[in-house]
């Protein structure tokens, strides 16, 4: 009987997980198209560290919530799909928001395409953040996208 091998994409950037033929990781929104395929072994390492990833998560509109095991890892556009209206989810940058953990603590920056900035700026606690690079964030933060409330997420540590 033959080993069946699952064949992923490692993304350089977050170590995310991706499908063989992801052009874009899920998780970061790295380019992947040319990055090489891993095997068993890599993939397992990144699950593993993953896993080991800090505990905290994004409540979303309508009750979702994005769990932040990758660090670093993007609040996007695809996040809201079927949570906003169109014209708010096309407000959204595919990589508008940039989260990070260090030392015990998290962070956002405004992030955008090119990094500086996305297009219809970030709110957090109803200030703008926009060009004002890594902000700390604690427990209850409100964090307003591209200046649609419909598009506002809670912080929750833990």
């Amino acid at each position: 009987m033959e080993e069946v091998i699952s064949i992923s994409v490692v993304c350089p950037a977050c170590q995310g997980l991706n499908g063989a033929g992801s052009f874009f990781c899920y998780s970061c929104g790295h380019y992947l198209a040319e990055e090489p395929i891993r095997s068993d072994t890599v993939l397992e390492e990144a699950v593993e560290s993953a896993a080991q990833g800090a505990a905290a998560r994004m409540i979303m509109p309508k009750g979702g919530e994005i769990v932040l095991t990758d660090n670093p890892r993007f609040i996007q556009r695809s996040d809201f799909e079927g949570k906003l209206s169109q014209d708010a989810l096309m407000s959204i940058s595919r990589q508008h928001l940039l989260v990070t953990h260090e030392n015990g603590s998290f962070f956002v920056q405004d992030h955008g395409r090119d990094g500086t900035g996305s297009t219809n700026h970030t709110r957090v606690n109803n200030v703008d953040i926009h060009h004002k690079g890594r902000q700390a964030i604690k427990d209850g933060d409100r964090i307003e996208l591209a200046r649609q409330p419909e598009a506002t997420i809670i912080f929750r540590s833990s």
